[in-house]
Formats: structure tokens, sequence, C-alpha cells
């Protein structure tokens, strides 16, 4: 008897923790403080498969193959406020795996950005980001781009600690 009782207790406690709410979600009014902070790449992918390093090879995955090299996708991405009102910083900077005409941890590129509608970020001299998913600790964005002479839409996932 005290077996079965223990087992249904067991039972009941499974079935209660795997109803756990998503700690992670965010709302769309918070999203633009969500979006601060430190990211780095998970994942890029296109809609159309391309040969980035003219190996002869296309691809759609572009982080899980050599379309990419390494020193890229060891890169870290920065959204930063700033004062009410100005638009937010944006940078991409090396992260220890330098590609050859970098410097560790320089910065490679920057730019202005601001968010529209909780759903895009409108730079001032990159291609805009539409959001397709925030939480605390991942990003996902689509952006069109010409990689190979092929016009695109790029998928990036990122993660953040």
């Amino acid at each position: 008897m005290k077996t079965i009782f223990f087992s249904l207790l067991v039972l009941i406690f499974m079935i209660l923790s795997s109803c756990k709410k998503n700690d992670d979600s965010v709302s769309e009014s918070d999203r633009s403080e969500a979006l601060l902070g430190q990211w780095e790449y998970t994942s890029i992918t296109t809609n159309k498969a391309v040969d980035i390093n003219g190996d002869g090879t296309v691809n759609i995955d572009l982080f899980n193959t050599q379309e990419i090299r390494q020193c890229i996708k060891d890169n870290l991405t920065f959204f930063t406020a700033r004062a009410d009102g100005e638009k937010g910083d944006y940078s991409i900077n090396d992260n220890g795996l330098p590609c050859e005409e970098d410097t560790e941890f320089s910065n490679i590129e920057e730019a202005r950005y601001e968010l529209i509608d909780n759903t895009l970020i409108r730079f001032d001299t990159r291609n805009e980001m539409r959001i397709q998913e925030l939480t605390k600790t991942k990003l996902v964005i689509e952006t069109n781009d010409n990689l190979g002479d092929t016009d695109v839409i790029v998928t990036i996932s990122y993660s953040k600690n």
C-alpha cells in the first residue's frame, strides 16, 4: 500500500513539474529591454542554398558547414541602450578567435538602431532585422541579404547567457 501511495505522489510531482510556466518569455512591451546585451550565434541559415566560400558546394546551413569561416562564427553581437530619445548602439566584436584581418576582441561592425513596433530592428547603415522570436536567452531574426550573387533571406539565431 505504501508503494502505491509513494508511486502516486511521484506521478503527481512529475505532472505538476511538467506544467511549469516558461520563465524565459518576454512580453512584446519588454522587448527593447530584453534585446540589450551580448548575443552569440547558434544558427545561421538561408532560404536558398548558396556557395559563399567558392568550394562548389551550396548550403542552406551556413553555421554548421564551412561556408562561413570559424572566426566569424565566434563573433559576439551587442545591443546597447543610449540616453532616452537616442537610437541604441549595435556592434559585432571578435571573441578571441580573430580573422586574419582583425585583432582579438576588435570591433568589426558598428551601427545605430531603433526597435520599431517591437518587431523590427531598423539600422542607419545595414539591412533591417525582423524579430521572429525573442526570449530572455534566445533571439531569432530574419534579414534580407545578397550572398554569392543570390538574394536570400538569412535567419540568425542567437543565445544570451
